[in-house]
């Protein structure tokens, strides 16, 4: 990747592509009404969410996914660079870079979250940055690991997106998808229902637009492995555990 001392730097955040917010203007209204707009405490303390948290429940099962990848990273000896990709307000790689010297990135298209990132979580091997992936702001296979965190949703086409990230992705690295749904290919139409009725009651329906439903059968092409298979009854029932997969990737 080119120096980060090339780019811009504002407010923490260094500026790799034109900003555009467009998209962030959208998505920030949603989240406001969802009450997902944290302050910087709270941000702080994420994944353990406080006992006020609107979706305290919702932080209890991310904390388990947290976790189960901080011990899949505690078995790795070597030191990483790695890659959050859609990185939001930056609590994923800002608590990782706490307890691990690897060195990340954090990268979304949302200014607003990305400098709360940058105040809120301030580590030397910790940078976070404006980029749109698809811009040619890379050069080389610089990424041992890239980390989708509950963001391949906001990607419309999974197989664009993972043939671009090998273009970055170092010869052994490993592409994880964690927190973010996937469906049987006989439920996606009903899904997309579902998200457009929910968005067009925030009075947001463009947002319908920007959120995608994707099958395990877009992985196909791909080497693809579940570290984490979600028991979809339990954890409609009793909410003990993510109903979300866990995916590995590798080239």
């Amino acid at each position: 990747m080119n120096k980060l001392e090339n780019y811009q730097l504002k407010n923490g955040v260094y500026i790799l592509s034109a900003v555009n917010t467009e998209f962030e203007k959208l998505y920030l209204k949603v989240r406001e009404i969802e009450k997902r707009i944290y302050s910087d405490e709270e941000v702080a303390r994420l994944p353990f969410a406080s006992i006020n948290n609107p979706h305290n429940g919702e932080w209890k099962l991310r904390q388990k996914s947290f976790n189960r990848f901080k011990l899949y990273l505690s078995n790795i000896k070597t030191d990483l660079t790695m890659f959050d990709l859609g990185c939001g307000n930056g609590w994923f790689s800002g608590q990782l870079s706490k307890r691990f010297n690897h060195t990340f990135y954090g990268f979304d298209i949302n200014i607003k979250e990305l400098e709360q990132a940058a105040r809120v979580f301030k580590n030397k091997n910790l940078n976070y940055c404006y980029a749109d992936i698809y811009e040619d702001v890379f050069t080389g296979k610089y990424f041992d690991l890239i980390i989708l965190n509950s963001s391949i949703q906001y990607f419309s086409d999974i197989n664009k997106l993972i043939e671009k990230l090998f273009y970055f992705l170092a010869d052994n690295g490993e592409i994880h998808i964690i927190d973010s749904p996937f469906y049987p290919e006989s439920e996606i139409r009903s899904a997309k229902e579902r998200a457009k009725k929910y968005y067009e009651n925030m009075n947001a329906p463009e947002m319908a637009d920007k959120y995608f439903h994707h099958s395990f059968k877009t992985l196909e092409r791909f080497n693809y492995k579940l570290l984490y298979k979600p028991k979809k009854i339990l954890g409609r029932i009793f909410q003990h555990e993510s109903p979300f997969p866990w995916i590995r990737i590798i080239k």
